[in-house]
């Protein structure tokens, strides 16, 4: 796994604190460097006519949120570089997805961390759901934080890569295998079965038939990407990858209340699939399970 670059995009929220503790613990297994991105939202709309008006409050406005953002990356810079990691802080304005984007192709980042929510009320005022816009437009990964309990930059012990039996791609299977072979973290494959798909077509019974199916073409198929990924990299996995399946009306949700169950620390999942809309769909499984999951989800394309 190459991870070079970590981009780091703050608002001064919780979780992005939260996402500052994964970009210092891959970094420290990875030997990356680490960029920190706080952009200045230029406000547009009836909301803030009346702080347009007045120049001076809104200056102060501005000047506020960048001395707390100048401040945060000084204490960040000095944290991190007394642990050997190299760090660098820098802020813009302009509309944070469209600005977190660009920067990350920029610097040629190879991850970008965030937080899943930001400042709340104000956060959805203001810029929507920013992580979710840089989650449809990014080509880079995007580590989306979040967790039950504290992260504390100990260690990822497992990891959930969701599985669609209909779809080929490799690419978040592979990425969770990479991240595993780096943590030693445990793999779990899962296959989401949608119930509502079958309840009305098939006999009583039959259901488990379709299961049972279920698990053993989930089997076949994480053998055969574990087998394609040892013959790629040249190596031995250092934990067979296990596998499982879960249903329910909502694949998103059975996927989520998996993760908890399972104490799952981080899913790796692709924004789409490879076929059908070529793009981030709202009311995709990967948007809806993002604001669900227990854990920080790494989502990245095809």
């Amino acid at each position: 796994m190459k991870i070079d670059t970590i981009l780091w995009a703050t608002d001064g929220s919780q979780e992005a604190e939260l996402a500052l503790g994964y970009a210092k613990y891959l970094a420290g297994l990875t030997g990356a460097g680490i960029i920190g991105l706080h952009v200045i939202p230029l406000p547009g709309g009836l909301f803030f006519e009346a702080l347009r008006e007045k120049d001076a409050a809104f200056d102060e406005w501005q000047q506020g949120i960048e001395g707390q953002a100048e401040d945060r990356f000084a204490d960040a810079k000095k944290e991190l570089e007394e642990s050997g990691i190299p760090f660098e802080g820098v802020l813009v304005r302009g509309e944070p997805a469209e600005e977190i984007i660009a920067f990350a192709e920029r610097r040629k980042a190879d991850l970008i961390v965030m937080g899943k929510r930001g400042h709340g009320l104000l956060e959805k005022v203001v810029v929507g759901s920013e992580t979710a816009k840089v989650l449809r437009g990014s080509h880079v990964p995007v580590l989306a934080a979040k967790r039950d309990k504290q992260f504390d930059g100990g260690s990822i012990e497992k990891i959930i890569v969701p599985v669609d039996l209909s779809d080929e791609a490799e690419s978040a299977f592979t990425f969770a295998l990479d991240l595993a072979e780096l943590t030693g973290a445990e793999v779990t494959a899962v296959y989401a079965l949608r119930l509502d798909m079958y309840a009305q077509d098939i006999p009583a019974g039959a259901l488990d038939i379709v299961i049972k199916e279920s698990y053993s073409e989930l089997a076949n198929t994480a053998a055969k990407f574990s087998k394609s990924y040892e013959e790629s990299k040249g190596v031995k996995l250092s934990k067979p990858v296990t596998t499982d399946v879960v249903h329910g009306i909502s694949p998103a949700l059975s996927i989520s209340q998996y993760a908890k169950e399972n104490d799952a620390d981080l899913i790796v999942i692709h924004t789409h699939g490879r076929t059908g809309i070529e793009r981030f769909v709202l009311g995709s499984v990967t948007e809806r399970l993002i604001p669900e999951s227990p854990c920080s989800v790494i989502a990245l394309k095809p």
